[in-house]
């Protein structure tokens, strides 16, 4: 399932299996002058041969960059190097950010912020770069620098989003067809079942989206973790409580502290409550969300109700008709619409009545003008266009005008 490891970092002694007996080794880090020029020099060695051996797969090399000191860290670590091991690693490279590390008061540990820059083969387009802060601890000889912390509690509370789902605890990674599967002990036993409603759910939505979105890369991962943290930490990065949906889609920043290089991928997640349903709903979720991801940055700034309606659409058109249900409050919620929903009415309590209002909406536009109009909808309105004129040049009709055709043709669908 690894694919090639394309990007390797080397020690600066190559080839060797500690970070001891070389003859180019670093001196001891001086505490005069300017005393962290050699202790980041000492601690990018070490974080080197903490890629090296993750790459490699070398536990050895791996444990031998970690103070031993604490068993607890040496069993997190051991997690860690675990669930890498599984994942299709293309890029890993640590960079240590100098300008970060401070002295802890009274000892001889720093902290520093890295740097991780890690690209998984066939589902990443550019390496995703995060950051983490660890604590460093010379060794006894005072000729290297060893990890004796990753874990850094009040800086993380300042960093939300900043981790990936093994980054927290233990995973199993399964991998089909271009899709990978992260998993924890809860959600194992569903993991054939995702893979399967996503290998298939690609071929349904490319038929009505088509295959050429802008994406480079064609993989698409799906996270389903029963353990909160992960999608705790996605708080205020999506609309509405994350915790309540059912699926979401991630965009993966190629560097969250800057937005403008874009998304290095799109990612999902699936709730862990959803997986025990019938195979004909969670086919439907699976491809509502594959909309999103297979589409990526396509659209990026179009209305909500466009996006949303769009992937609802997608996602019932292998269901026969008599098979694709509406929410109960659909009908309720359409007899009050007298335009078309924004972020409010998604983030409010009716938001499933909306997505319902949005996906018929988007029914309409499909059968009064071609299917071809959703995506060329879609283009035209990117980035935050107009949508009035918008709607007048594609379509000809206003906003509210839409809104009501989309409801009238749902209200004669369902109201029988």
């Amino acid at each position: 399932m690894r694919g090639a490891l394309r990007s390797v970092l080397f020690l600066t002694c190559g080839g060797l299996l500690s970070l001891t007996a070389c003859s180019e080794d670093l001196p001891p880090p001086t505490y005069s002058g300017d005393p962290f020029i050699n202790v980041g020099e000492l601690m990018q060695t070490t974080v080197n041969a903490r890629a090296v051996a993750l790459q490699k797969h070398d536990i050895t090399r791996f444990r031998l960059t970690l103070d031993h000191a604490d068993t607890g860290l040496i069993g997190d670590q051991q997690v860690y190097y675990d669930n890498l091991a599984q994942l299709p690693i293309e890029v890993l490279r640590y960079r240590v950010l100098t300008d970060t590390i401070t002295l802890v008061e009274g000892s001889d540990d720093y902290w520093a912020e890295v740097v991780l820059a890690l690209k998984l083969n066939g589902y990443d387009a550019a390496p995703v770069r995060s950051r983490d802060r660890f604590l460093f601890t010379p060794s006894e000889d005072g000729r290297h620098m060893l990890i004796s912390s990753t874990t850094d509690y009040e800086w993380e509370a300042d960093h939300p989003g900043n981790v990936q789902p093994w980054d927290l605890g233990e995973v199993q990674v399964e991998e089909r067809s271009g899709v990978l599967g992260v998993f924890d002990d809860y959600t194992e036993d569903s993991a054939d079942d995702v893979l399967d409603a996503m290998s298939g759910g690609r071929d349904d939505v490319r038929a009505v989206i088509g295959d050429d979105n802008g994406k480079p890369v064609d993989g698409v991962v799906v996270y389903s973790l029963q353990d909160p943290t992960f999608l705790r930490g996605l708080a205020n990065q999506t609309v509405g409580d994350p915790d309540r949906a059912d699926g979401l889609t991630i965009a993966v920043p190629v560097d969250a502290g800057t937005p403008s290089k874009g998304a290095a991928s799109f990612r999902m997640f699936l709730n862990p409550r959803v997986l025990d349903q019938a195979p004909v709903v969670l086919g439907r979720l699976v491809r509502h969300e594959l909309t999103h991801a297979l589409l990526g940055a396509r659209g990026r700034g179009a209305p909500l109700w466009l996006n949303e309606g769009l992937a609802e659409y997608v996602s019932v058109r292998p269901m026969p008709p008599a098979k694709r249900r509406l929410p109960a409050s659909a009908l309720s919620v359409g007899a009050t619409a007298l335009d078309l929903p924004g972020e409010a009415e998604f983030a409010g309590p009716d938001a499933e009545g909306w997505y319902a209002v949005s996906w018929w909406v988007c029914e309409y536009i499909a059968s009064a003008y071609g299917e071809d109009l959703l995506l060329l909808l879609l283009d035209r309105l990117e980035g935050g266009a107009d949508q009035a004129e918008a709607l007048q040049a594609v379509l000809g009709i206003t906003s509210s005008q839409l809104a009501q055709r989309g409801v009238a043709l749902m209200t004669t669908t369902y109201d029988r």
